[in-house]
């Protein structure tokens, strides 16, 4: 129900995708507030920077996008095989594909080449 959380000008956002997750945050934020303060560091300089004073919550209205979130690389291996190999298949169908892939094989070694 959280979609992400931020820390703008010492308060603590929680942004929710659904209004019954923030009003149940809502319900229990004092729970949260205080055990927060309760573990928050007192005497570390770089951690005072870095705290916040308030939380507060809402929902957002914009739906999530369903776009891939990595970069699709498309890799290409050299062949390997140069295509010379003897086919030892009674099975016509599965020989004659056998043969197909054989003669790709030969073709791609003579572009490379």
């Amino acid at each position: 129900m959280i979609n992400f959380a931020y820390i703008k000008n010492r308060t603590l956002f929680f942004v929710f995708n659904h209004p019954i997750g923030k009003q149940e945050f809502d319900n229990n934020i004092q729970s949260i507030k205080s055990a927060l303060k309760f573990h928050m560091p007192s005497e570390c300089q770089e951690c005072n920077e870095s705290l916040f004073d308030e939380i507060k919550a809402f929902v957002t209205h914009s739906p999530k996008s369903n776009t891939p979130k990595y970069k699709e690389i498309k890799q290409v291996y050299k062949e390997r095989s140069s295509g010379d190999f003897d086919i030892n298949v009674d099975d016509e169908k599965l020989n004659s594909l056998i043969r197909s892939i054989q003669e790709i094989i030969k073709k791609a070694n003579k572009n490379e080449a």
